[in-house]
């Protein structure tokens, strides 16, 4: 029988868009565990936390050594659903030797990450999940590469309902994701390469077969998958317009589509994956935050996670999570 968790997860960020859905998640599949919601503003997490049982809601500074809480909280984790800009999340849960999970750093920014892990590298276990919706095309691309010998191409497409309200911390930390000052990141012909200009535009096709035009995006995706897979080419773009879903009637929707190419027994083969979830971009990333956040606690029948560094792929089976996101609503879809 697992013993009582007293110490409390704390979420920063936990009144936004995407943090209110997060927590509000977390709490429907952890109905006892204590929680602390993190915000700038006090009165929206106070908000947030009247509606929860076991939460409380606290001033917290994300320029401040320990984010300016007392020293002597007793945290169970600490999840970042903000930009950890000056790592002091991080350095918290590494202090207090608990696990640190972020969603709100990009792949150009992973440096500082590396080497706070590297000084202290069994002090905590840190997640770094600033994948797109927290990790679904990674897991949707694993799930649908089995079958192949080799990998050559990955390509993913993902479309944004322009309707959708992922608020304006969602969409600022969207644009910080593509800047790094060389180009959007991709692999190309087995190297890496830097898009820019006309390279990063691509037509990508929505769930319904639609063309869109899309830009390119560089998520942690393109190192997960390149790392994955060994494939040559692997690039991630993202095109905003009607979903599918709402095209023909039903409600805002978000869209994946993964195109695969690789071999089977020398011969050429071609796999296309999807996934449509009608719940909205802040609810997917909340569902998939949740899944790596309870897998890395040990809420999942497995023991918690040992002190390392993380993508959550490393940590988690694709089939059982895609099975979480069916059970969320979500619709996949793989095909030969």
């Amino acid at each position: 029988m697992m013993k009582e968790m007293t110490e409390k997860v704390l979420f920063v960020g936990g009144s936004g868009v995407v943090g209110s859905c997060t927590v509000k998640l977390f709490r429907e599949r952890h109905a006892d565990i204590p929680i602390l919601i993190g915000g700038r503003n006090l009165e929206k997490a106070r908000a947030v936390a009247r509606e929860l049982s076991s939460a409380e809601a606290v001033d917290v500074d994300v320029d401040k050594p320990g984010l300016g809480l007392a020293k002597d909280v007793a945290l169970a984790a600490v999840v970042m659903l903000v930009p950890d800009e000056g790592l002091k999340g991080l350095a918290l849960a590494q202090e207090k030797g608990v696990p640190y999970l972020s969603i709100g750093n990009w792949l150009v920014e992973v440096g500082a990450e590396m080497a706070h892990f590297m000084r202290r590298p069994q002090a905590s276990p840190i997640v770094l999940a600033s994948h797109w919706h927290g990790g679904t095309a990674v897991f949707l691309t694993q799930a649908s590469v089995t079958s192949l010998d080799t990998v050559r191409s990955v390509k993913v497409g993902a479309v944004v309902d322009e309707l959708d309200a992922t608020g304006p911390a969602a969409i600022a930390d969207m644009k910080r994701g593509s800047e790094g000052g060389i180009g959007i990141l991709a692999f190309k012909n087995g190297h890496r390469v830097w898009l820019s200009g006309a390279a990063t535009t691509r037509t990508i096709n929505a769930v319904d077969g639609r063309e869109l035009e899309a830009m390119a995006f560089a998520p942690y995706d393109v190192v997960s998958l390149h790392a994955m897979t060994g494939a040559d080419d692997v690039r991630f773009d993202i095109a905003s317009s009607v979903s599918s879903s709402r095209l023909r009637g039903g409600s805002i929707a978000t869209e994946l589509v993964v195109e695969i190419e690789g071999e089977v027994g020398g011969k050429t083969q071609t796999r296309r994956a999807s996934l449509e979830f009608t719940r909205g971009q802040a609810t997917l990333t909340g569902v998939s935050v949740v899944l790596t956040l309870s897998t890395v606690l040990g809420l999942e029948g497995q023991p918690p996670v040992s002190p390392g560094l993380y993508f959550p792929e490393h940590l988690i089976n694709a089939e059982w999570f895609l099975n979480e996101l069916i059970s969320a609503g979500a619709t996949v879809l793989k095909e030969d």
